[in-house]
């Protein structure tokens, strides 16, 4: 009884074979272009094909997370309640060390290019925006205008965007899943 149940466990699980490890921002300020890192707590992840191609997310803006929170606070007050909507993106093409990522921020998209690198099962992302291209200056100026002195002046408008998405097998999920079982017996 104890094989069987171990059995329908792995294979319920195997069927899950890609995670959103992580999706990060970095924003910059002072003329020194100090970076401000941070993520969301409400990120809803699809993966797609062969795990990436056609992969979604939709984040909720209101989630952000900078492990301060007096900053996210303000983040939300004076930016991203400043922003249409939620934010979306989803890998429309995947080049040898490129993939286009179609990005919805403020009611606008954009396909951006990320560059990525691939060591065993993990994949890492990282690409540039820029707000303006999501006509995002008017949310730019509210924070840059409530942050005046701490930015000294200055709010810039790129900001970089970094993930990570592991894959793994069916049989290496398989496997993972009986050794988490087995742990709790």
């Amino acid at each position: 009884m104890k094989k069987m149940i171990l059995f329908a466990a792995a294979a319920i699980f195997a069927l899950a074979d890609c995670e959103l490890q992580s999706l990060q921002w970095t924003a910059f300020k002072t003329p020194l272009k100090l970076g401000v890192k941070g993520t969301f707590d409400k990120i809803a992840y699809t993966p797609g094909k062969n795990c990436l191609q056609g992969a979604e997310v939709i984040i909720n803006k209101h989630s952000v997370d900078t492990k301060n929170p007096g900053r996210d606070k303000t983040l939300d007050s004076f930016f991203f309640s400043k922003l249409k909507g939620d934010i979306r993106a989803k890998v429309k093409k995947i080049g040898d060390k490129t993939l286009t990522v179609a990005i919805t921020l403020n009611g606008v998209t954009k396909e951006v290019p990320f560059f990525y690198e691939k060591k065993g099962s993990t994949l890492t992302a990282k690409g540039v925006i820029d707000l303006f291209d999501f006509s995002g200056s008017q949310a730019l100026r509210s924070i840059n205008k409530a942050c005046f002195d701490k930015h000294q002046g200055k709010t810039w408008n790129d900001v970089e965007l970094r993930f990570t998405i592991s894959e793994q097998t069916p049989a290496q999920k398989a496997r993972d899943t009986i050794e988490q079982i087995k742990s709790m017996m």
